[in-house]
């Protein structure tokens, strides 16, 4: 009976234990909350978002494409690269609605943490620029 009970806390502890990410969780890992810190800006201070008591709504990730990570960026200890396009929903306060607007970012994985840049517009399926 005492080695059931050491097999069954062996097992829970083993279940509690982060695993190791590996393919895409790894290369990709944090990513999502990468983004959500850039929503988060946005609420903050785009003036769309702070014209209104509301503020903006319906955020939505459109498209992720990744892009090539050159020789120069390897030599940065860059691991990831991809461009990011998100829409939302902002107060027009001249025709008293929401309007679409949208908003596009660069995140490059750099030493495990993500840079975010601003980007030129892509197209909303496919992420590809213009």
């Amino acid at each position: 009976m005492r080695r059931v009970w050491i097999l069954a806390a062996a097992a829970v502890l083993a279940s509690c234990s982060p695993k190791a990410q590996t393919g895409a969780e790894a290369k990709y890992g944090g990513l999502d909350e990468a983004i959500l810190a850039w929503r988060q800006q946005i609420v903050k201070t785009d003036a769309v978002c702070l014209a209104k008591t509301e503020g903006c709504q319906g955020f939505e990730v459109r498209c992720k494409g990744e892009r090539e990570i050159t020789a120069t960026d390897q030599a940065k200890g860059v691991t990831a690269k991809l461009v990011v396009a998100m829409n939302w929903e902002g107060w027009d306060a001249v025709r008293s609605e929401y309007r679409s607007q949208s908003g596009f970012s660069e995140f490059t994985k750099v030493e495990g943490g993500w840079l975010r840049a601003a980007t030129a517009p892509v197209n909303m399926s496919s992420c590809v620029s213009g």
